[in-house]
């Protein structure tokens, strides 16, 4: 157990994770991290990703809308299906404005931390919840900020809505059977759609880290439950944020050695209905990340969107928790961010069992 004197030191390597001993979980330094959404967790990726772009090393977007997209949403569901006549010449630079306030009040990192930083985006050719434009209209925002050569798109799979993978985590049944957990890549929207040969999460991850050398490994550790309610705001209780009351965390093994904090750090929003809330714990473990985790030395984390501010358990992308939703002090973000802050205790408590001698 920790004792109330901490010493008072820092470990930090490059954009891995960072710690300073001593300090409480809200003073501690925000680590480098990369994020990534799908659906209503790829808007809020995308908000994260502006909001704290000093810390963010890189972002994978699947199916999801611009920085501000919640100053013309409503009832023609421009974000989502874009219906025709949505004109993203003129909607695009009042989102910049957008930005460019929230910039200046201090409410998000400052623009230029965007720069150089490496984009994923993923939009299926089947996807009708989230059309094609909405993503296109993603690319051209952000590659104006993070510059030539840093994104790379992959909008040509012919996929529904959701997250894909190449199937080998669906389970022993064919897709959209009572026995997979995935549904056929083509044709309706799921929390995973098995699309032969397509493993979304490394090439995503890839992108942003760098292929290296190394395989997808197979996930040995167990899952860590975290409760978020510390990480709430003051003032603030877990409910009126729409949050659920867990977050979840994988680290392989030697990313929870005490005092060895070195490992990379990825956040992961899920979609609506596709949080723990509704699917539990079993569908994290399906989506190809703790694999990669396993592959590329990464703590993968991902918190949880509650159904009290909505009623599909969405994260917040148009307001429902507060105006500043889409900057630092934001109910949300704040609280995933407060967790971040907080992953050394943690992982330090969920070090590898020592093997019984027999």
């Amino acid at each position: 157990m920790r004792s109330a004197g901490w010493l008072v030191r820092w470990v930090c390597v490059a954009s891995r994770l960072c710690l300073v001993l001593g300090e409480a979980p809200a003073t501690r330094i925000l680590p480098k991290h990369s994020i990534s959404g799908v659906s209503a967790g790829a808007d809020m990726a995308v908000n994260h990703f502006v909001a704290l772009s000093g810390s963010v090393v890189g972002a994978g977007i699947v199916a999801g809308a611009p920085y501000g997209c919640n100053l013309v949403e409503g009832s023609d569901d421009k974000c989502g299906s874009a219906p025709a006549g949505t004109r993203w010449s003129k909607l695009l630079p009042r989102f910049a404005t957008y930005m460019h306030s929230r910039a200046a009040a201090g409410l998000i990192d400052p623009l230029t931390s965007l720069r150089g930083k490496r984009v994923f985006l993923f939009s299926g050719r089947s996807d009708w919840v989230v059309a094609r434009s909405v993503m296109q209209a993603v690319k051209r925002q952000l590659s104006r900020f993070t510059g030539p050569g840093t994104i790379k798109s992959d909008f040509h799979v012919n996929a529904a809505h959701g997250w894909v993978v190449d199937g080998a985590t669906c389970g022993s049944g064919p897709p959209g059977s009572s026995s997979s957990w995935c549904e056929p890549c083509c044709c309706s929207p799921s929390s995973l759609l098995a699309c032969k040969g397509h493993d979304l999460a490394g090439r995503l991850l890839q992108h942003i880290h760098g292929k290296g050398s190394r395989r997808r490994a197979h996930a040995r550790a167990p899952l860590i439950a975290v409760p978020q309610a510390p990480y709430a705001m003051e003032g603030r209780t877990l409910d009126d944020s729409g949050l659920w009351h867990t977050a979840y965390v994988y680290a392989p093994w030697r990313c929870r050695i005490p005092g060895e904090w070195w490992c990379k750090i990825h956040v992961h929003y899920h979609g609506c209905a596709w949080g723990a809330e509704y699917t539990g714990t079993d569908l994290l473990m399906r989506l190809g990340l703790v694999e990669w985790a396993e592959a590329l030395d990464m703590v993968v984390v991902f918190p949880q969107a509650s159904s009290t501010t909505d009623e599909a358990g969405c994260w917040d992308w148009t307001g429902k928790t507060g105006t500043l939703f889409d900057t630092r002090r934001g109910a949300q973000l704040h609280a995933v961010a407060g967790l971040l802050k907080d992953l050394p205790r943690i992982l330090e408590s969920e070090v590898q069992p020592e093997p019984i001698a027999v």
